[in-house]
Order: C-alpha cells, then sequence, then structure tokens
C-alpha cells in the first residue's frame, strides 16, 4: 500500500538569503538561472526549505513514522507558489511567492504556467490513499477531482467552507479541520491545525505501524 501527504508551502524559508526568487524571476529562464546561481548556497531539498510552524508539524510527524518504518510507508510532496507539485528530495532555491498575491486570472495563467493540476494526478494516481492539507487557493488550484484510477482514495483536510465546494466524488472525503473551534480544542492556532492533526495521526502510525493507514483506507471504502 502506498501513501502520500500533499501539504502546502510555507512563506518562511530556512536560512537569511540577501533576496528571494519572485514570479516573475522564475517564469523568465535568464533570469531564473541568475537567481540559482546566486543562491545556490542556500538550495535544499523542498521538505527542508519550508521553516513555518504547519510545516514542522507535518514534518515532525513523518519524520516520526520513518524513523521507525522507513519513508517508504508514508511519503510526503508539497504544493509550492512558485513550483507548483514538488517532491520531497527536489532541490529547490528560496523564493518569495504566494498563490494569495495573484489576481484572479494572473492566478490562472500561473497555475497553468506550473502545470498543478497535471502534474498532481500524474502524481497522485500511482497512490492507494492522499492526504490533502490544502485550503483556499492551494486547493482549488489541484483542480479536483484529478484524473486518477477510482481506487485511488483522497481524504482533504480542509476548511468547512472549501469542504462544502468540493466535487461530490466517491474517491474524495472531505474532512473539516480547521478554525477557532478546533484550534481552541487542540490549543494550536487555527492555520496550524491540519498540521497537528496530520501529526497527531503520524504518531499512531509511528506507534502502531502501517495498519493504521490501512484503517483510514478502510474509512472511506463505501459502505
Amino acid at each position: 500500500m502506498r501513501t502520500l501527504v500533499i501539504a502546502p508551502c510555507s512563506a518562511k524559508k530556512r536560512g537569511n538569503p540577501p533576496e528571494l526568487a519572485r514570479a516573475s524571476d522564475l517564469a523568465n529562464p535568464d533570469k531564473r538561472r541568475e537567481f540559482e546561481n546566486r543562491l545556490a548556497a542556500y538550495a535544499s531539498p523542498a521538505m527542508q526549505m519550508y521553516a513555518g510552524t504547519h510545516h514542522r508539524l507535518v514534518l515532525d510527524g513523518l519524520q516520526a513514522v520513518w524513523d521507525r518504518w522507513g519513508r517508504g510507508v508514508l511519503e510526503l510532496s508539497v504544493l509550492s507558489g512558485g513550483y507548483g507539485i514538488l517532491r520531497a528530495d527536489e532541490e529547490i532555491i528560496p523564493y518569495d511567492v504566494n498563490l494569495n498575491e495573484f489576481e484572479e486570472t494572473e492566478l490562472a495563467d500561473w497555475i497553468g504556467r506550473l502545470k498543478v493540476h497535471e502534474k498532481a494526478a500524474h502524481l497522485v494516481r500511482d497512490y492507494d490513499l492522499v492526504f490533502y492539507l490544502l485550503s483556499g487557493r492551494y486547493l482549488s488550484s489541484l483542480g479536483l477531482p484529478l484524473e486518477v484510477p477510482a481506487t485511488t482514495q483522497q481524504i482533504v483536510l480542509t476548511t468547512r467552507e472549501d469542504a462544502a465546494l468540493l466535487p461530490a466524488v466517491p474517491s474524495l472525503h472531505p474532512l473539516v479541520a480547521d478554525g477557532p473551534i478546533a484550534a481552541r480544542r487542540w490549543h494550536v492556532k487555527a492555520p496550524h491545525v491540519r498540521g497537528f492533526l496530520f501529526g497527531r495521526l503520524c504518531g499512531q502510525i509511528s506507534r502502531f505501524g502501517p495498519a493504521v493507514l490501512e484503517c483510514c483506507l478502510l474509512y472511506t471504502s463505501p459502505s
């Protein structure tokens, strides 16, 4: 059984580069090479680039699973505002691009340039179970549903508003994991609830083994 989690990037990056690449820099081949050379010392695999609290919660949970059971049990991908869909070990430079900064028409062009929908579908179709820890434009940019086998079950941890907008597809299972009520219950800030809950799940996987993921897959099965 193969399982994947797709988490969002974070605005905060590791290190202290003198200047971050912007969308216009990444879109222009010459400027992109210039920034890649300039920031080569700050380049790192995607899973190590982000320093935001949500990403740290996700990565800490994953690391606990990997330390006990190996990385093949649960894999990571990042939806980046600057690069689109990234595998955990894909090397990138620091950048300053947030999908929320674009006007609607500009956003559509940027998402199309990054081929987010196509690359997500190509990635996800190889997995039995996928967790999306996404909301807002980061979720909508995927263009769900993806063209994947019906056997690929997808659990979406998102806001109540975004859950209501998801298409009614048997393989998509929205779970509301956001907002002030959840934040108070778990004593974390609202934007970090999804990362916290996923970290809790990872704790159970680390303790009891990959069978926990089998139970998640059973949850998604039609009654």
